[in-house]
C-alpha cells in the first residue's frame, strides 16, 4: 500500500511514477530493479520514493494492482449481465489482446509472478487476481449450462480453466519469446506474429472454445 504521502501528490506526478516503475518492474524484473535507476526514471529522487513507498516490496505491489485495475477496466468495464458465455468470451479475448498490445509491460507484470523466489508475491496477488475471472467465467458457463445453450457434460471447473489458459497463453506470446515460439509450433505459424496473424490465431482461439462449449447437434 502506497503512503498518504503519494496519494497527495499531483495526479499527473502520480501517474508518471506509476506508468514508469511499471515498465522498470517489466524490463529489469522485481530482483534487478535497482530503486536509484527508477527514480531518476521516474525524475525524482530515491528519498521521495520511500516517503510515497515503504519498501521495494510495497511499490512493487502497488504498481501491480495498479497494472491489474487498469486490465479490469479495459477488458471487463463493458461487459453486460446478460451477455451469455459466447459473446463474453469473444470480447474478452478481443479487448483483452488489444490492451496486452498497448500495454505489454502489464502482461509481463502478470507472468512474474510465477517464477522461483516470487512466491510472495504470487501469495499476495495470484488469488486476488484470478478469482473474480474464474467466478464469472463459472457463472456464465452454469447459467448457459441451463438454458441449454452450452454442452450439458461439461465440467463447469475445468472449461473455465481451459478458457483462461488459453487466454492467459495467448497474451503471453505477445511479451515472450518463449511462449511465442510455443504458439508458432503448435499453431505452424510464423513466430513473427505479425498483427494480421495475431489476430488470425485470436479469431481461431474464441472459435475453438466456442466450439467446445456448443452442445452437440442432435441428427
Amino acid at each position: 500500500m502506497p503512503n498518504k504521502t503519494f496519494e497527495n501528490i499531483a495526479p499527473a506526478k502520480r501517474e508518471r511514477i506509476l506508468r514508469q516503475a511499471a515498465l522498470f518492474f517489466a524490463e529489469r524484473g522485481y530482483v534487478q530493479t535497482d530503486m536509484a535507476e527508477l527514480a531518476r526514471r521516474c525524475d525524482i529522487s530515491k528519498g521521495s520514493i520511500y516517503t510515497y513507498f515503504d519498501s521495494k516490496e510495497a511499490l512493487y505491489l502497488h504498481v501491480c494492482r495498479d497494472g491489474l485495475e487498469r486490465s479490469r477496466k479495459a477488458v471487463w468495464a463493458d461487459v453486460e449481465p446478460d451477455w451469455d458465455i459466447y459473446r463474453l468470451v469473444e470480447h474478452v479475448f478481443e479487448r483483452g489482446v488489444g490492451f496486452a498490445r498497448r500495454h505489454p509491460e502489464y502482461v509481463t507484470l502478470y507472468l512474474s509472478f510465477a517464477p522461483p523466489g516470487m512466491e510472495v508475491f504470487a501469495e499476495e496477488l495470484s488469488r486476488e487476481v484470478e478469482t473474480p475471472t474464474a467466478e464469472t467465467l463459472k457463472e456464465r458457463i452454469r447459467d448457459g449450462i441451463g438454458a441449454g445453450i452450452v454442452r450439458p457434460g461439461l465440467d463447469v471447473n475445468q472449461t473455465a480453466w481451459v478458457i483462461n489458459n488459453a487466454y492467459v497463453m495467448l497474451l503471453a506470446a505477445l511479451v515472450s519469446r518463449h511462449f511465442r515460439t510455443r504458439l508458432a509450433v503448435y499453431c505452424d505459424v510464423d513466430d513473427d506474429l505479425t498483427d494480421a496473424v495475431f489476430e488470425q490465431q485470436t479469431e481461431q482461439s474464441i472459435r475453438m472454445i466456442q466450439d467446445i462449449l456448443r452442445p452437440e447437434e442432435r441428427t
